[in-house]
């Protein structure tokens, strides 16, 4: 079969499936520290509506990427949800929105138990948006390079990862305790997610040299280009790894772990647009959705 890139999926499905999984993940993890970090309620509503904002910013890209913004609609088709992982995202992302207002309402009234449960709810939803970015691209079963179980766990990790470093921007410029302790165990969450991540690449490209052709294609692709050996794994992964590891060990180092958190953010970016520029599908299969 002949070799063919994919050209359908572009700069605006990247931006979408990053902005999505940073949105998901910011809300899960600015919920978790209200909760189980007793931060303030104020700061639970910021970051569960700075993460629901960020969702919404990236769902003008898909609405965009489907050029008549009527076919956005077709997201919510009932039938479709069996077939279509867009449509099945769009079930979890209105359950953030859902579960994410109606958390930041509780809090702001302070129903105590009940903003339990919708926080619960939202993190839950949060997740699901994170993990649902990955399965999108795992469905197209004519790109082997995407239709492998490695594919929604990285972009899961390296959504969280993203969502670490939104939430140390908002905390380094805090100088409580709750905010220093809540800014560490961030810190150390970033660290690992980072590692993990790295060994995810590793098992991905160790997969494509055992795949077929397509596959291999896929990860020349990716290892010919220095925005995805510099930019992303250099820039994005290993430069912010020994940057936050060395500032978890220093005192006074939030504005080094912030320029860290920058580089995550700009790493989990080039992933998502490298990943969906190197797709390689084998003649006659297409794109599913």
């Amino acid at each position: 079969m002949d070799l063919v890139q994919q050209h359908t999926w572009g700069w605006f499905i990247a931006i979408y499936l990053y902005l999505g999984g940073l949105g998901g993940a910011t809300l899960a993890l600015g919920i978790l520290g209200e909760l189980r970090f007793n931060k303030s309620k104020w700061f639970g509503i910021g970051t569960s509506l700075l993460g629901l904002a960020i969702l919404s910013f990236g769902l003008i890209w898909l609405v965009l990427d489907l050029l008549n913004p009527l076919r956005f609609l077709l997201a919510f088709w009932v039938k479709g949800i069996a077939h279509s992982w867009i449509a099945r995202g769009m079930v979890i992302i209105m359950g953030a929105y859902i579960f994410g207002l109606v958390y930041a309402v509780a809090a702001f009234f302070e129903w105590t138990t009940f903003k339990k449960w919708m926080g619960y709810a939202a993190m839950f939803c949060g997740f699901g948006v994170t993990t649902y970015t990955g399965l999108l691209l795992n469905a197209n079963v004519g790109i082997p390079f995407w239709h492998t179980p490695a594919l929604p766990v990285l972009f899961t990790v390296s959504a969280f990862s993203t969502g670490c470093a939104m939430i140390m921007w908002v905390l380094a410029g805090k100088n409580d305790h709750e905010s220093e302790h809540f800014f560490h165990a961030v810190e150390g969450f970033d660290i690992f997610l980072i590692s993990l991540e790295l060994l995810i690449i590793f098992a991905y490209f160790d997969f494509a040299r055992l795949g077929n052709a397509a596959v291999m294609k896929s990860a020349h692709l990716l290892l010919a280009n220095p925005l995805f050996t510099i930019g992303f794994i250099s820039l994005g992964l290993v430069a912010p790894l020994i940057l936050e590891a060395y500032a978890s060990m220093k005192e006074n180092s939030k504005g080094l772990a912030a320029f860290a958190s920058a580089l995550v953010l700009i790493g989990g970016f080039l992933l998502r647009y490298l990943i969906v520029w190197a797709g390689v599908f084998q003649y006659p299969h297409g794109l599913a959705g």
